[in-house]
């Protein structure tokens, strides 16, 4: 469109600073702090801040953009932070820090295999809720592994059902001795059997 005489196009704003956004990202209005956000998008130098955001922020534009912010750094501290926020109380935020951490298997990987010895329960379920989406070769062996161990039933629970879409027969006797250790639980025994005829189904290249 032609401008008519006189007329003059409205200021185009500065973008923010990296500098800027380091403070902004605690500035009272939630737009000026999810701008921030955006901008300390991969910023190594930025992970305590964005952090700290996260540990204080209630709006979800402003989480949602610091949490892709620090993704995008993926370092070990991001990792790390992640992973204290499994352990908070905020279910909302455990599942927040599940899908960050679900997005960074190369780095979370190992420290999230370490979780599954972990003495809370509540605990060894997250790190297999992350498991479910890590894309790597190992992760039916950790499960294998856990399972093997386990006496809890929620956490067999959600580790037979993971290992049903992952496992192969080699996992059969595995899933057929924790059928017999819990053969007083309805539950565990239709989750095995359903995961024992998935397996054997896909191993044939059969639909179930």
């Amino acid at each position: 469109m032609l401008l008519k005489k006189n007329q003059s196009k409205a200021p185009v704003a500065d973008a923010m600073t990296v500098e800027d956004a380091m403070e902004k990202i605690a500035h009272p209005e939630a737009a000026q702090r999810r701008e921030a956000a955006v901008t300390l998008h991969g910023e190594e130098g930025a992970v305590d801040v964005l952090a700290d955001c996260l540990r204080h922020e209630e709006r979800q534009s402003v989480r949602g953009a610091a949490v892709s912010s620090m993704i995008a750094i993926g370092s070990d501290d991001v990792v790390d932070f992640f992973i204290e926020q499994l352990r908070g109380d905020e279910a909302d935020r455990r599942n927040e820090a599940v899908y960050a951490l679900q997005q960074l298997p190369e780095q979370s990987s190992q420290k999230i295999q370490s979780l599954l010895s972990e003495s809370e329960p509540d605990m060894r379920i997250m790190a297999v809720d992350v498991i479910r989406l890590l894309t790597i070769p190992e992760a039916h062996l950790w499960l294998r592994a856990l399972l093997s161990r386990e006496d809890h039933p929620n956490v067999i629970g959600v580790a037979v059902d993971r290992l049903c879409e992952i496992g192969s027969v080699d996992d059969l006797p595995t899933l057929e001795e924790i059928k017999a250790r819990f053969v007083h639980d309805p539950y565990i025994q239709f989750a095995i059997d359903h995961a024992i005829k998935r397996i054997i189904c896909l191993d044939a290249e059969e639909p179930i």
